[in-house]
């Protein structure tokens, strides 16, 4: 391995540590006002949705920089860290697949997700 490569690995792992707590931060904030939002009608509307959305997208980006740094470092996160980073990306496709069926109790199927989805974040920080 290069000192490039060495210096991205290194750069890519730091980032991949630090965006973990972004994600959980991130999707613990989206469930708790989703959760809120269920209880006070007022609180719903497009910034719920797009904080929710934004909060889910942090999911994809960290499995992409996870999957990318193994590649270029050749790190072993282990397969349970890497089953929990893929299962959170099949939650928010099951939750979003599920919209439709709970659209009268879309807000707590979101904040179900969200708090599932710190959850799995917890522990694949826990793991790694």
């Amino acid at each position: 391995m290069s000192a490039g490569s060495g210096l991205l690995a290194a750069s890519l792992a730091g980032f991949h540590d630090w965006f973990s707590w972004v994600v959980m931060l991130a999707n613990t904030a989206a469930g708790a006002w989703a959760l809120g939002a269920d209880l006070r009608p007022r609180w719903r509307g497009w910034p719920l949705w797009a904080f929710i959305a934004a909060a889910q997208s942090t999911i994809f980006a960290q499995v992409i920089v996870g999957v990318v740094h193994q590649n270029r470092s050749g790190a072993d996160p282990g397969d349970l860290h890497r089953l929990y980073g893929f299962a959170a990306i099949a939650a928010v496709a099951i939750v979003y697949a599920y919209r439709a069926q709970l659209a009268h109790r879309r807000e707590l199927l979101y904040a179900g997700g969200s708090f599932f989805l710190a959850g799995l974040s917890i522990r694949a920080m826990i793991l790694s």
